[in-house]
């Protein structure tokens, strides 16, 4: 698959490299840039179809050429590229319009892979921990505040009476919790609803 690719990065080694492989893999990089503002004149300048941008850049932030790149040019490929690859940075790009983010600690070829699922379907996001964000997205307010309260001391092995006098409720109510807990989890014990609460980290 051929496109034509602008590559932005700080770091004139890192982006060498970024050049190389991806020129490797059949595409056409026809331009660089170090900055947010050499950036956006670098894009006006070549109008590429898929920009490679870092996220620490001189000036300002690879989501600010995310957001200028979707609100001028929404068929514009952009791929988000990052040392650092925190759920809360994943999320931040996807929301900002981005096609995919990539750990720069993984290989060539998943930057590629991004690259050419965008081309092909650009409503898609790409990244290498998109499972765990799709996770946690979904289990953003499954439990209500009291609920994780609740089982996080039912992970502690605290019984019904024990969870009541620290939370300053009747059993009753802690009872209702639990049953609530269940239904929303699809637990049917204390011991499944606490791992599947900690695989999608709720507590």
């Amino acid at each position: 698959m051929s496109a034509t690719v602008l590559v932005v990065d700080d770091h004139a080694l890192v982006r060498v490299g970024i050049v190389k492989s991806l020129n490797a893999a059949g595409f056409s990089c026809i331009g660089q840039a170090n900055s947010v503002n050499e950036a956006i004149a670098a894009i006006a300048l070549h109008n590429p179809q898929v920009i490679s941008v870092d996220l620490n850049l001189p000036e300002g932030n690879g989501l600010e050429i995310v957001q200028w790149v979707k609100k001028h040019s929404p068929a514009t490929v952009v791929i988000v590229l990052s040392l650092n690859d925190e759920l809360d940075l994943i999320s931040a790009a996807a929301q900002a319009g981005a096609n995919g983010f990539i750990s720069k600690s993984s290989g060539i070829e998943l930057l590629v892979t991004a690259i050419e699922t965008a081309l092909l379907h650009p409503t898609t996001f790409t990244s290498n921990r998109a499972l765990e964000l799709l996770v946690r997205e979904k289990t953003v307010g499954l439990l209500s505040p009291r609920e994780i309260t609740v089982t996080t001391y039912l992970a502690g092995e605290k019984n019904l009476s024990e969870i009541a006098t620290a939370m300053f409720i009747s059993q009753a109510t802690v009872k209702t919790h639990v049953a609530s807990i269940y239904r929303k989890l699809d637990a049917h014990s204390r011991q499944s609803a606490v791992a599947r609460a900690k695989v999608m980290g709720l507590v």
